[in-house]
């Protein structure tokens, strides 16, 4: 596959995914209806930067840590699950007053935790490198060149910054925050529990993960046991 159509295809395929709505889209709608587009921008930037890391390792080929480090993976889960899940209970419970003009000064102050709630909700997702690993698979090949790769994770990142752009643009609209504003204690609600069950999802997942490797390793430790036992019998 040539340069040109493994970048083409690769973008294509990344792009489908922005249709697929996830806990990453509900964090940055609700962040920008609630405290305005510079806030909803700073989520966008936290989510950009953990598709470039996943991106990132799935491309050159690190997703080996996954494998070699499978526990810390699923510890990622479960702390990134109870994280989001604070942030979904927050969001059911959320009593304030909506204020359509967001008061710029606040929203800086408090920019670090809008950065840092969309950070976690991206990355305490690791199933995502295994996303792009997948895509990967299909668009190159060990025969494609570093600059190809490069290029590749670099319309990835951009085409995640505009899809971001675009969202926090529309949904920052007046016309957009008034009808919101008649409404978003009901929203809030509803994506409160959407939030909610994609926490619980990762937090059983990466519980379940961990107990699976346990059991594995046990009775990895049990047949190797036989074995030897076995073999000093004999």
């Amino acid at each position: 596959m040539d340069p040109l159509h493994s970048i083409t295809l690769t973008l294509f395929l990344f792009v489908l995914t922005f249709f697929n709505p996830g806990a990453n889209l509900f964090v940055i709608v609700q962040t920008t209806l609630s405290s305005g587009k510079r806030a909803g921008f700073t989520c966008g930037y936290g989510i950009v930067l953990g598709n470039a890391i996943y991106s990132g390792l799935g491309l050159f080929g690190l997703v080996t840590l996954m494998v070699e480090f499978g526990e810390f993976f699923s510890i990622i889960k479960i702390l990134g699950g109870a994280y989001l899940l604070y942030y979904a209970i927050s969001t059911f419970k959320n009593k304030t007053q909506l204020n359509l003009n967001t008061d710029t000064q606040a929203e800086n102050f408090r920019s670090v935790v809008y950065f840092r709630r969309s950070l976690i909700s991206d990355l305490s997702n690791p199933q995502t490198v295994l996303f792009f690993i997948s895509i990967f698979s299909t668009t190159i090949s060990e025969n494609t060149s570093f600059w190809t790769k490069i290029v590749i994770w670099l319309t990835i990142i951009v085409a995640s910054l505009i899809w971001r752009i675009i969202l926090c643009q529309t949904f920052s609209l007046i016309s957009v925050r008034r009808t919101y504003s008649r409404i978003y204690k009901i929203i809030g609600k509803i994506v409160g529990v959407i939030l909610g069950g994609l926490a619980a999802k990762l937090i059983f997942q990466g519980v379940w993960e961990l107990i699976s490797r346990k059991k594995l390793n046990f009775y990895k430790l049990k047949f190797s046991s036989s074995r030897l036992i076995l073999d000093v019998k004999n």
